[in-house]
């Protein structure tokens, strides 16, 4: 038995920015800012509460110096970090060693993220393949769909622990997911939202009829399921001479493989084999850049222009109202 389950897709790329770095390191990145900033403006009042240096600035407002210079430390930081580049002018030994390191650290982070970046640009992630039980039950896309007149369903429905109980559950939450007939069955199937446990000739069978009728692999198997299915027997009026017969003759003709090339050569269209392969992104030369690929940076550029034009505005309505 194998899953008969929705081929994955392409994950979306609107936030792909974020994604070369897992949340803790943005955040420990976010946090090393003010630091960083917090040693460069203290630094710099040492330099000229000493004497050290003498700057226009001295004898200013404390509040306004220490936002000016901060700010301007600020900017340096966020350049540095965004791989534009940046001057601070300055040639103290301590802060030349601070800003160093922190040159260095952010030259690290620049390559690191936008090595990973170029690469999801030409390699894109798909979204996680269902190959098992616990797969299904971890995915929050694909349900499983549920025959309560086979023996499957009905173990799924009477369990009481374990991953079929999951599916129990979900199934009486969602009445969509039982149905009685194998029509029904094949509407949900078709929607590419759920995934039904069959036998691997005939999971193949389906795929194969939504092949001719899309064009297209809509849908994959899994992995063989670990699932006992137990036998299936003919039978007959008690003393006929057919028993024994039949018997032996269902025995030679499976011990003869003759059974099994049959149920693997089952009437279907020889291109929706391809469709039982997994899912591999083939590349036979350049592809050229799809607008998908680079959504994300123009998720980015539209929010650096909308900050730009907001600050814009702000600063014409202060100049409106400043005496």
């Amino acid at each position: 038995m194998k899953l008969i389950v929705p081929r994955p897709e392409e994950e979306n790329r609107l936030f792909a920015f974020i994604g070369p770095f897992q949340p803790l390191v943005w955040l420990l990145i976010f946090i090393s800012l003010f630091p960083v900033i917090g040693a460069m403006t203290f630094f710099t009042w040492l330099y000229q509460h000493l004497h050290w240096n003498n700057d226009a600035t001295r004898g200013t407002n404390s509040f306004r110096w220490f936002t000016t210079i901060s700010s301007s430390h600020m900017i340096y930081v966020i350049n540095t970090l965004t791989n534009q580049g940046g001057r601070e002018a300055f040639d103290r030994f301590s802060f030349r060693v601070l800003t160093g390191v922190w040159v260095l650290c952010a030259m690290v982070l620049v390559n690191c993220y936008t090595g990973i970046v170029t690469s999801s640009l030409t390699t894109p992630k798909m979204k996680p393949t269902i190959n098992s039980f616990e797969d299904l039950a971890a995915s929050k896309e694909v349900k499983i769909v549920i025959r309560g007149d086979t023996s499957m369903g009905d173990q799924i429905l009477r369990a009481t622990s374990g991953v079929y109980k999951v599916f129990g559950d979900q199934a009486r939450r969602n009445p969509n997911q039982l149905v009685d007939n194998p029509f029904k069955l094949t509407t949900a199937l078709q929607t590419g939202r759920y995934a039904y446990p069959y036998l691997h000739s005939l999971c193949f069978a389906f795929i194969s009829s939504q092949y001719e009728k899309d064009g297209e692999c809509r849908f994959k198997l899994s992995k063989v399921l670990p699932v006992s299915i137990g036998y299936t027997s003919l039978f007959f009026k008690k003393g006929t001479a057919f028993t024994k017969d039949m018997s032996k003759g269902l025995m030679e003709l499976w011990e003869s493989g003759l059974v099994r090339f049959w149920v693997n050569n089952i009437p279907s269209n020889p291109k929706a084999r391809k469709c039982l392969a997994d899912t591999k992104r083939e590349v036979t030369g350049l592809v050229p850049i799809k607008l998908s690929d680079l959504i994300s940076a123009f998720f980015i550029l539209g929010i650096g222009l909308g900050l730009a034009t907001l600050s814009f505005l702000l600063e014409i309505i202060q100049s409106k109202f400043r005496p």
